[in-house]
């Protein structure tokens, strides 16, 4: 009896909280796409052709929004790439190989706790397969070391 007495108030709780309705409208949206060397969106390149990786995070509103994250921010599994491999004899079963991402891996130091993502504003990474500085771009400025990724 006393399990039911417990678990009634957080049940009714629980259900109470799914009949609101939330925020219509997400104050935030994320967004990742692939594009080809000429800025468009795709996800059908042609052998060689350079793929740039865009991912964004968008405010949506009309006040500004901090996103807070580890002040030792690492990216370095953003944007690694996996190749299916078929069988072969080191491999018998074939599998999937991680070829890795297009940069080189470090670690960015900042004193700050988060970043201001201004009203309707974004903050974005841009990066590059073949390491094209033309097509790369780092919120707050960071530096991107990239390493002579060979066209895939």
């Amino acid at each position: 009896m006393r399990r039911f007495v417990i678990l009634t108030p957080m049940l009714i709780l629980i259900l109470a909280s799914c009949l609101e309705t939330g925020v219509s409208n997400p104050p935030l949206e994320v967004r990742f796409q692939l594009l080809n060397s000429g800025g468009e969106p795709t996800t059908v390149f042609q052998e060689g052709e350079d793929i740039l990786f865009d991912y964004s995070i968008v405010n949506l509103m009309d006040e500004t929004v901090t996103w807070y994250f580890d002040s030792l921010f690492n990216y370095k599994e953003m944007f690694t790439v996996y190749k299916i491999e078929a069988p072969k004899p080191e491999m018998p079963e074939g599998g999937v190989v991680n070829t890795g991402p297009p940069q080189t891996p470090q670690i960015q130091r900042d004193a700050r706790l988060g970043r201001i993502i201004p009203a309707e504003g974004e903050m974005r990474v841009l990066m590059s397969w073949l390491g094209d500085r033309e097509n790369t771009y780092m919120f707050d400025n960071w530096q991107i070391n990239y390493h002579g990724r060979e066209p895939l």
